[in-house]
């Protein structure tokens, strides 16, 4: 899929929307519980913002801005998370 394909498809938007919206509220949370594991997780505080946006600002939500996260960022917070979780639990 390419961003026009992504930008007329309200279905995959409003997936994509719902699983960021998720995914923010699961970094929010560990900010609650483990600030120091959130530290490690690049542009952390924009994620959560991100959530926000998407929750409580929706008609302000550009659709080829969440086409670049989903391009340039959720490589980099997948390979983090991973990081982190193998960390906590090593060989798993």
């Amino acid at each position: 899929m390419d961003a026009p394909e992504y930008e007329n498809n309200r279905l995959i938007r409003s997936s994509v929307e719902r699983e960021f919206i998720i995914i923010g509220e699961a970094v929010a949370a560990l900010g609650r519980v483990a600030p120091n594991a959130f530290d490690k997780i690049t542009k952390a505080r924009r994620i959560v913002d991100f959530r926000n946006q998407l929750t409580h600002e929706y008609p302000t939500v550009d659709d080829a801005l969440v086409w670049a996260i989903i391009v340039h960022d959720v490589v980099v917070l997948r390979n983090e998370c991973s990081s982190l979780l193998e960390q906590l639990n090593p060989g798993s």
